[in-house]
């Protein structure tokens, strides 16, 4: 989640490009009215005429306002150039000398058409804009919306206002107007990288993971596109691949110094622990107030065998963020974490019959598929274990974090089409779990869903995710949906996760079978659940 913008951050936010310095301020690993937008083929039809054709006051105006990498600016205005000249008043608008430099490079490629409503358009965006330079968020959102109700074709509007709810921490405004932006432009570079951005600041890491490539794709050179590049692969758990694109983004990026981290991490995690600590070492030392960097540093100097030096380092996250049960296991690894208290509801408080599961404390039903073997608790502790043995192989964050699941994962149903026993064994597989969000680092069900890629890849087997997390409707409450595969080297096995969040929990349902039609045929299940009371 974006990091609290102090003063100081904000003086420095007015010298820095939007995505720049909104990158520079968050570096962890770790319901709101819209405009409706035109119709997909209006849309279209619109990006086809308009986003090659030279940029007005209008469209130059909100594209800077949105805060796009200098390089990618002189590059596309060289491209499209502008139909008029900036004068003083429109140059003096941005506060970035770099800004100001190629604003007054411009010189029109023919001459402006009147057209009053852009125009006006155009005076409320710079009233936006200011606004949203003096922090009055709420105030600037609502001129961005009277000025798309005069210009909603305008592309850069949209992404400018995208921009605007980034700063003002409105995820789903930012990524709604950002994807309006891209289906008006769909070249624009810049609205790939800010939609990356968003992604990472939600910790949505697949996601920005494929808008970072597709703004790569786009202009090569974006460096904010490389830089939530090099920190998606890093939280997916994809260290190989992110090593060389850390090292790229360390070229071109060299004051974030978040991405020393992050390759000290990769190099830990693909066996070059000396590597790890020289980066880890150097890192703490440019952010002392980074209690994950602190971890991070214990654990490549525990894989060392430097134990005392490692828990100098747990000690230190645990000082700074004293309420993360993973850093808490590490610095007191004799110490069981605290057992919730005993009395009141939980959320194993439930009934199974052969055909029906009944939970009360969440208060739904799930009816379990015909003829199907539900494990008792302890078998299906055992099988969750195997699962989570397999999961944290060769991890080694393992030790902490098997600790802290073992507390904070509820496994409430485990059942199987295998009626010998075995579910390991088994090709069709319903589970349902809760994981206690207080301790999560995923702020919100969508980023948890996400996520199912970093819980993929840690089994150390081929598997990737089948496109991003949609949002369905299930037994009245909102769940996100995420398909994936894994690719074992006899068989091939599909799966589907929904997650939503109740109760303080993540309370996820998962799914697995050999092939996507019995994979349907099994989600049939959820069609007949039922939550007896609506989520507030």
């Amino acid at each position: 989640m974006l990091c609290q913008m102090t003063s100081k951050h904000h003086r420095r936010l007015k010298q820095a490009s939007g995505l720049i310095a909104l990158l520079a301020l968050q570096s962890q690993t770790n319901g709101l009215a819209q405009i409706s937008p035109k119709s997909d083929g209006t849309i279209a039809q619109t990006a086809q005429n308009t986003n090659q054709k030279p940029f007005d006051k209008l469209e130059l105006f909100c594209f800077f306002a949105a805060g796009p990498v200098a390089t990618y600016a002189k590059h596309i205005l060289q491209e499209r150039g502008a139909d008029f000249t900036p004068d003083t008043d429109f140059i003096s608008s941005f506060s970035s000398e770099v800004q100001r430099d190629i604003l007054r490079g411009v010189h029109p490629k023919n001459s402006h058409n009147a057209e009053p409503d852009r125009d006006q358009a155009y005076e409320l965006a710079g009233k936006a804009y200011q606004d949203q330079q003096r922090h009055l968020y709420p105030t600037a959102s609502s001129e961005y919306q009277a000025a798309l109700q005069l210009a909603p074709d305008s592309a850069t509007l949209h992404l400018a206002y995208a921009g605007e709810s980034l700063f003002a921490r409105d995820f789903a405004r930012a990524d709604d107007e950002a994807r309006t932006s891209i289906k008006l432009w769909p070249e624009n570079c810049e609205a790939h990288a800010m939609l990356a951005l968003s992604m990472v600041l939600q910790k949505r890491s697949g996601e920005a993971e494929r808008e970072s490539k597709e703004a790569l794709k786009l202009f090569p050179k974006h460096t904010s596109a490389k830089f939530t590049l090099a920190q998606s692969l890093t939280n997916e758990h994809k260290y190989k691949e992110a090593i060389p694109a850390i090292r790229e983004a360390i070229a071109v990026v060299p004051s974030m110094s978040a991405l020393g981290k992050f390759l000290g991490i990769a190099l830990m995690e693909t066996g070059d622990t000396a590597g790890g600590i020289e980066q880890l070492a150097a890192y703490t030392k440019l952010a002392p107030d980074d209690a994950e960097g602190h971890y991070y540093f214990g654990v490549a100097l525990r894989v060392k065998g430097e134990r005392e030096q490692a828990h100098a380092q747990f000690v230190e996250a645990v000082r700074l963020k004293p309420n993360d049960p993973q850093y808490h296991v590490a610095a007191n690894p004799d110490t069981e974490l605290s057992e919730e208290p005993t009395g009141g509801p939980k959320p194993e408080d439930a009934s199974t019959t052969a055909n029906e599961y009944s939970n009360r404390f969440f208060g739904f039903i799930y009816p379990i598929p015909n003829n199907w073997n539900v494990l008792n608790p302890l078998s299906a502790h055992a099988a969750v274990e195997n699962l989570r043995a397999q999961l944290t192989a060769n991890d080694p964050t393992a030790e902490d974090f098997k600790k802290v699941e073992a507390k904070l994962v509820h496994t409430l149903l485990y059942a199987t089409s295998d009626k010998s026993g075995k579910p390991l064994d088994s090709m069709k597989l319903v589970t349902i779990t809760a994981v206690d969000a207080r301790f999560e680092e995923h702020a919100t069900a969508s980023s948890y869903a996400d996520a199912v890629t970093l819980r993929i890849l840690k089994t150390g087997l081929p598997g990737e995710t089948r496109g991003a997390p949609v949002q369905v409707s299930i037994g009245g409450r909102a769940f996100w949906k995420t398909e994936f595969v894994m690719r074992p080297a006899t068989h091939v096995r599909y799966g589907t996760e929904f997650v939503t969040s109740t109760k303080g929990y993540f309370l996820t349902f998962t799914f697995g079978a050999p092939d996507l039609g019995t994979l349907g045929e099994i989600e049939k299940s959820l069609n007949s659940m039922q939550f007896q009371t609506r989520e507030k």
